[in-house]
């Protein structure tokens, strides 16, 4: 996917990784106990929130996103996608509806994940607690209504810091996870050398763990 952030990461799975490399993909099921396996699942990041606008998000990026995952699906009988944002699909809907049809087809399967739970990942830490429930209201909202299913997630790869209150606000909305990749880069750690009085030396002391919120609500970041 051009331009993309395309990764495979384990989002909300168990991750193990083999010391001697990674297993051809099989049907069989590991024993988890004396097989060392690594479970991944494709992500694309599409930062409609940042310096990607919306013209260019419609015309390139979302067709090239769904023609590039429908050929893996065909191509790789196990691989599995998440995609976040119910705004992407709403865009999905009115100007591909013919792409859409076939999204809730692999959906259905079990193949194409609507991740994120919210409208968009926007920024968590100026607007205030009900316009981050909103985003959360509205998207899953918008999940149900087109896939008869919600998201348990936050998704929020991006985003440069996040207020104390968030596990508390997502537990309160009924979401049980949070995924992030910025608790080591750019965020809790040096950013040029520099650091606040917030951040320790060592940066984030954990990448997988349970988050609790000032009132003691709970969810678990990876």
């Amino acid at each position: 996917m051009r331009h993309l952030w395309t990764s495979l990461v384990g989002i909300l799975l168990l991750t193990l990784v083999s010391p001697c490399g990674a297993i051809a993909q099989s049907a069989e099921r590991p024993d988890l106990s004396t097989q060392p396996t690594l479970y991944v699942v494709g992500y694309a990041h599409l930062d409609t929130e940042w310096r990607w606008e919306y013209p260019q998000v419609i015309d390139e990026y979302l067709p090239e996103t769904m023609e590039d995952n429908f050929a893996l699906f065909e191509k790789y009988p196990h691989y599995t996608f998440n995609f976040s944002g119910a705004n992407r699909y709403r865009f999905m809907k009115e100007y591909f509806p013919a792409d859409f049809a076939k999204v809730k087809t692999y959906v259905n399967e079990g193949r194409w994940f609507p991740a994120g739970s919210s409208m968009e990942e926007g920024d968590v830490n100026t607007p205030s607690a009900e316009a981050i429930i909103r985003q959360i209201l509205y998207g899953n909202n918008w999940f149900r209504g087109e896939f008869g299913k919600a998201g348990a997630e936050y998704m929020l790869p991006d985003c440069f810091g996040f207020p104390s209150s968030l596990p508390t606000i997502l537990a309160h909305s009924g979401v049980k996870g949070f995924s992030t990749q910025k608790l080591t880069w750019g965020s809790s750690v040096d950013v040029g050398g520099v650091q606040s009085l917030e951040r320790t030396p060592e940066g984030t002391p954990f990448n997988v763990g349970v988050w609790v919120g000032p009132d003691g609500k709970a969810c678990s970041p990876v």
